[in-house]
């Protein structure tokens, strides 16, 4: 009778070590569950686009914001050639840039244009990196559409400066912090007593 009591103590003890570590499991599972459910959040809502993709270039896996920015649901994307996006003037540079994410082992990065459904063509910024497996490509798209628009209008905008500035009959130059010369107008040359060239 001893012994049986001994016994059902033992039981009854391991039984409160069972429900203890039963609790701590189901709060380790409850903290997994939030910890995934804020990091899909995150990774869906970023504002960057996220892929992976296979070696061949297809899409395995994408985010909300990269369904977006290509144009389609995410579920007619994935097993989808990315290239296939890719416009068709940097289409190689894209390629190109894949080949070598492969054979790296150090973040590769590229800026290629892309044509979604028609509507105006958006410029990005292609970040990617292999697996450790090196098996897919963990890519990053940022938009830049905004950024090319903004250096081409400023582009624009200086090449109006020049020409007023060349179009003047007094001397004009510019210099950088440095005292570097960054332009000089053809009535200063001419005063100078330069040719331009």
């Amino acid at each position: 009778e001893a012994e049986m009591q001994k016994l059902i103590h033992e039981l009854e003890v391991h039984q409160i070590e069972l429900e203890m570590q039963n609790e701590e499991i189901l709060l380790s599972k409850n903290q997994a569950e939030l910890a995934t459910k804020k990091y899909t959040e995150l990774y869906d809502l970023a504002s960057s686009g996220y892929f992976t993709l296979s070696e061949k270039g297809n899409i395995i896996d994408l985010n909300l914001s990269g369904s977006e920015m290509l144009g389609k649901e995410r579920s007619h994307l994935k097993n989808r050639p990315f290239s296939f996006f890719v416009s068709n003037d940097t289409r190689p540079i894209f390629n190109h840039f894949l080949g070598k994410v492969f054979k790296s082992k150090i973040k590769e990065t590229c800026e290629v244009n892309f044509s979604n459904n028609g509507s105006l063509p958006m410029n990005a910024h292609l970040t990617g990196i292999v697996t450790e497996n090196r098996e897919q490509c963990l890519l990053t798209m940022l938009d830049i559409t905004e950024r090319k628009l903004a250096e081409e209008t400023l582009h624009e905008s200086r090449e109006d400066l020049y020409r007023l500035l060349n179009s003047i009959y007094e001397g004009a130059y510019g210099v950088d912090i440095n005292g570097n010369c960054t332009f000089v107008n053809q009535a200063c040359l001419q005063i100078l007593g330069y040719q331009n060239d």
